[in-house]
């Protein structure tokens, strides 16, 4: 954050140029400030100033799409500054390369029989019976652990992709099996 914070006053300057938005310059700052709070790092970005200046001129657009009635002033400024494309913003970018990376972890942390089935049917797009093949499993087993996988990555989603869920997501301890050998407590 060291990096971006002296880059404040010129961001208030230019959002004081765009008061025809009709939008509180202390409270882009602040939207502004807590969305590069959230990221986990903000090491990785290369050019802080134009990554700020991204980001509030986001929290601009978001805000006048949500507005009831939009002054044509408001709207001269936003296409003059964004070319009125529907290019993501490289806050966008950034966001998406970061669920993408918690989402890698996600299922790097799956059991492992269940992160390969997983991984082969959903990234490479391999059948089950492909799969089969490949694991030397049944089709039905490998169902189970494409199913297994999904839920645990709904549960880890649900969770707000908090990592702690991903201890759940660890292979559960075998207990006996009332007629013969070990299995898993959970379901496949």
């Amino acid at each position: 954050m060291r990096s971006i914070l002296p880059h404040e006053p010129a961001l208030r300057a230019w959002l004081g140029a765009k008061r025809n938005a009709g939008i509180e310059i202390d409270d882009i700052v602040q939207e502004t400030y807590t969305i590069l709070a959230g990221r986990e790092t903000v090491a990785d970005i290369t050019h802080p100033k134009a990554y700020l200046f991204q980001v509030a001129h986001s929290l601009i657009v978001r805000h006048i799409r949500r507005a009831r009635i939009v002054s044509i002033q408001a709207m001269d400024d936003l296409m003059i500054d964004t070319g009125a494309d529907d290019a993501p913003s490289p806050e966008d970018c950034a966001i998406a390369r970061d669920d993408l990376r918690r989402l890698g972890q996600a299922i790097a942390a799956m059991p492992g029989q269940t992160r390969q089935a997983f991984t082969l049917r959903r990234v490479h797009g391999l059948s089950q019976r492909e799969i089969a093949a490949r694991m030397k499993l049944s089709e039905n087993t490998v169902e189970k652990h494409i199913a297994r996988g999904v839920r645990l990555l709904i549960e880890w989603a649900a969770s707000g992709g908090n990592p702690t869920l991903q201890t759940s997501m660890k292979k559960q301890p075998k207990v006996a099996a009332p007629h013969g050998p070990t299995r898993n407590k959970s379901k496949h």
